[in-house]
C-alpha cells in the first residue's frame, strides 16, 4: 500500500474504460475528512456500506461471515459500484469524518449515538450490538428505523 497525495474523489467510481485509472489500486490519499483507499469492488457494493478490503485491494460488503477473525482492513463506500468498477472508500485516520463532514455508514434499526459500529449479518450494514466490532469508529446520531449515520473516527478502521 502506498501512501501519497493525489486528487481523491469519493464520489466517483471507474470502469475500464476509464482507463488508465487515475492511481493503483491499494494506494492510499488524504483529504482534509479523513484518509481514503482506491479499491477495486469484488461484488456490487451499495453507496454507505461497510465494506472488508483485501490485501490486494478488492473490497466487498462486509459482514459478520467474512469479517473473521484476524486482522482486517474496512472501509465505508460512498458511492454504489458495480462488480468490478474502481472506487476510493473512507478507511478512517485520526480525526476523519465528524458532524457534517457527509461520511456515512449504513445502520441498523435502533443504533445508539456514539455506541460502538459493529458487523451484522446483513452485507455493508452496521449496529450497536453484535458480535464483531469494527475498531476506532462512532456513528454521530441515534436511529429508530435503519438508515445512515455520519461517522467520526479515530484512527484507521479494522476488525480483529
Amino acid at each position: 500500500m502506498s501512501s501519497q497525495g493525489f486528487g481523491v474523489n469519493p464520489g466517483k467510481t471507474y470502469t475500464t474504460t476509464d482507463l488508465p485509472l487515475p492511481i493503483g489500486v491499494g494506494s492510499v490519499g488524504k483529504t482534509p475528512d479523513g484518509t481514503w483507499m482506491f479499491v477495486q469492488a469484488d461484488g456490487a457494493i451499495d453507496q454507505y456500506a461497510a465494506v472488508k478490503i483485501s490485501d490486494d485491494g478488492q473490497a466487498a460488503m462486509l459482514t459478520t461471515t467474512n469479517a473473521g477473525s484476524n486482522n482486517l482492513q474496512v472501509g465505508i463506500a460512498q458511492v454504489a459500484a458495480a462488480d468490478n468498477e474502481y472506487l476510493y472508500v473512507f478507511i478512517g485516520g485520526v480525526g476523519g469524518g465528524g458532524v457534517g463532514s457527509g461520511i456515512k455508514v449504513k445502520a441498523a434499526a435502533s443504533y445508539a449515538a456514539d455506541a460502538n459500529l459493529q458487523t451484522t449479518a446483513t452485507a455493508g450494514v452496521v449496529d450497536d450490538a453484535s458480535t464483531t466490532v469494527i475498531k476506532n469508529v462512532v456513528g454521530l446520531t441515534t436511529l429508530t428505523g435503519a438508515g445512515t449515520v455520519e461517522v467520526k473516527t479515530t484512527g484507521y478502521l479494522s476488525v480483529n
